[in-house]
């Protein structure tokens, strides 16, 4: 591993520090252009505070925009042997550009470079999920109107219970899903507060245009107190995962309609035979395990969740190590739950609805039970002694 920037010339237990860095450096790939954004704000801080000169302040973001750009080319990455994003821009910062380097992390620490990481890779990925579920809306919308007037079934406790349409059902899948867009929005408010100038927890003794490079960042203001952000750290991630379990639990109810519509015993829907697989043993298998993978997949972002809450729980104040397990949760529920949607979204233009089995299970005379009590209402009978007529028929 390349020497952690802290190293004090002591030495370090390998195996130790291998540990404790675990498979951080991969996560963090995603973070380098949003640590290099924030560094380059911090740097403009530095030079409003008088701690960079114009000619120091120059050679940094020549060199901070020289290294994004090579990094988009793929011509460096973080590597598994660094120890995380921070230290390893600053680390090619130095090789770059030499003793003006080891000025730009001056009055900052990594525990408020990766609180802002996260929040700047949050908005970025929310907007990856709103633009995935609006297609979504799109193509079930779409859906509701080529085949919406076909009846469908309404069942309560998975029994038939009353008359309604592929429209009426689809219609509540895509009421769901943009109410899971309010929700993603309303999950961002957790990140509209800027961490930089907190420090490692509890501010730095030097003034910092904080307000500034806030909103240079699109930040509403800078958090305050600066003991608020290691205080809430992960709460930002929490909401946004929250909202994401939202989205996960309605694709997950999808999942669930499509394979029993699908199955024999009820036939109203037909997979295209490109989404399904076959059994090595019975020839005539068309497995749905598009389907049953997708509600699976649901459910582990739900587990994700549930796996970030865990290493919040029951943390003194201030900052913890245990911050860095944050990240693969946080991640693999955002990338689960992308692919799924981008999924969801090509299938429901695949599917196609048998209206014969549709109209044979919409004739069934016990669905109009309700309709014909009500005539029994209207006809003068009070509804109690109608409803026992019409059960007993």
């Amino acid at each position: 591993m390349n020497a952690p920037i802290w190293d004090r010339g002591e030495g370090c237990d390998a195996e130790a520090l291998r540990y404790a860095t675990g498979d951080d450096p991969l996560w963090d790939r995603r973070l380098v252009a949003h640590d290099i954004r924030g560094s380059l704000s911090h740097a403009a801080g530095l030079l409003q505070a008088g701690l960079l000169t114009a000619e120091q302040h120059a050679q940094i973001v020549r060199g901070l925009e020289s290294l994004l750009e090579d990094f988009r080319a793929g011509l460096w990455t973080v590597e598994a042997g660094d120890e995380d994003v921070h230290s390893t821009v600053e680390r090619r910062l130095i090789e770059r550009i030499g003793e003006h380097g080891k000025r730009l992390h001056t009055a900052r620490s990594r525990n408020e470079q990766i609180a802002l990481d996260l929040r700047l890779w949050l908005r970025e990925a929310a907007a990856q999920l709103r633009g995935a579920v609006l297609e979504t809306v799109a193509i079930g919308a779409r859906l509701a109107q080529r085949a919406g007037a076909l009846p469908l079934p309404g069942y309560t406790h998975l029994r038939r219970a009353m008359p309604s349409t592929v429209g009426d059902w689809m219609g509540a899948h895509v009421a769901a899903w943009k109410q899971d867009l309010e929700d993603l929005q309303s999950a961002l408010a957790r990140a509209r507060l800027c961490p930089l100038g907190s420090g490692a927890g509890y501010g730095v003794p030097v003034e910092l245009p904080r307000a500034a490079v806030a909103a240079a960042l699109g930040f509403d203001a800078p958090e305050e107190p600066v003991t608020a952000v290691q205080h809430g750290r992960g709460r930002a991630e929490l909401a946004y995962l929250t909202a994401l379990e939202g989205i996960a639990l309605d694709l997950g109810k999808l999942a669930a309609d499509l394979w029993l519509f699908s199955s024999e015993e009820f036939g109203f829907v037909r997979l295209p035979a490109a989404w399904t697989t076959g059994s090595s043993l019975m020839p005539h298998k068309r497995n749905p395990d598009v389907l049953e993978l997708l509600r699976a997949h649901c459910r582990q972002v739900v587990a994700e969740r549930a796996a970030l809450l865990d290493v919040l729980r029951d943390l003194p104040s201030g900052y913890h190590r245990d911050f860095q397990l944050i990240k693969p949760p946080l991640f693999r529920a955002h990338d689960t739950l992308l692919a799924s949607l981008r999924l969801v979204a090509r299938l429901l233009d695949a599917l196609e609805f048998d209206a014969a089995r549709l109209d044979e299970a919409a004739a069934d005379p016990k669905l109009q039970s309700v309709a014909r009590t009500l005539e029994r209402v209207r006809a003068g009978e009070a509804f109690r002694d109608a409803y026992r007529t019409e059960s007993r028929r």
